[in-house]
């Protein structure tokens, strides 16, 4: 008893020596509010805060055709099928995306969807200098109740030409296309002369590509089409 008695005196004691600065801190601190900035301020161990993730749409396509109405609609006997679309990249690291699609007929006035998906694969083939790629895409329909999936390859075989500032080569593309609606299997081939140019310099602010194909193809049900395509190309210089 007399030893509690001794240790309350000399706790008593030193809380009286204290200086009255300190006891003014500690009433100060004790009588104000209890804040966030008040925790920041006196706790040491600072709470942590996790940064969100942000969302990412950069894999995310949206798209919409004929949802207003133009001035050339006005002389077209019939109106045009309204569509809006999205298509999404799920994996980042594979050239895989599903998507989906409304339509509102213009005729008709239904409504109907398509879910599709395509992928597709590029690899060089350095050996023979040559750039192999293969891309496949197909939907299925509501309307209909069937489906279509196509399958392309692509060889592309650069060409040796003294054209100054071009580059050529020749692309060959092999198809096969299924409908599953009609139960057929259609086949084809395309061969063409693509051409590439650039018009700007890496400098300037905007990069312009001319582009331009010749091409020949054959299908065994189907007589043989020729085509010529010429496509320019203006994108920022990023």
């Amino acid at each position: 008893m007399i030893f509690l008695f001794r240790r309350w005196v000399s706790l008593l004691l030193a809380f009286m020596a204290m200086p009255a600065a300190a006891v003014a801190d500690e009433v100060e601190i004790w009588s104000e509010s209890i804040t966030s900035a008040w925790l920041d301020n006196h706790v040491a161990a600072r709470r942590s805060i996790r940064p969100r993730p942000p969302a990412r749409l950069s894999r995310t396509q949206v798209w919409a055709s004929n949802i207003a109405r133009s001035d050339m609609q006005a002389f077209m006997p019939t109106d045009f099928d309204r569509a809006v679309g999205a298509k999404m990249q799920p994996f980042q690291d594979y050239n895989f995306l599903v998507g989906t699609e409304l339509i509102h007929g213009g005729e008709s006035r239904f409504l109907s969807s398509k879910a599709s998906w395509e992928a597709f694969l590029k690899r060089d083939w350095e050996r023979l200098g040559m750039t192999l790629g293969l891309s496949t895409a197909g939907f299925v329909d509501s309307v209909a109740n069937g489906y279509s999936q196509s399958v392309i390859g692509t060889m592309d075989i650069p060409l040796d030409l003294s054209l100054h500032t071009w580059s050529t080569g020749l692309r060959l593309s092999p198809s096969m296309n299924l409908d599953g609606l009609k139960g057929d299997i259609s086949t084809g081939l395309l061969s063409e002369i693509v051409g590439q140019t650039q018009l700007t310099s890496p400098a300037d602010r905007f990069r312009s590509e001319l582009n331009v194909r010749l091409g020949y193809g054959l299908a065994p049900n189907a007589r043989p089409v020729a085509s010529a395509r010429l496509e320019l190309r203006i994108a920022p210089n990023l």
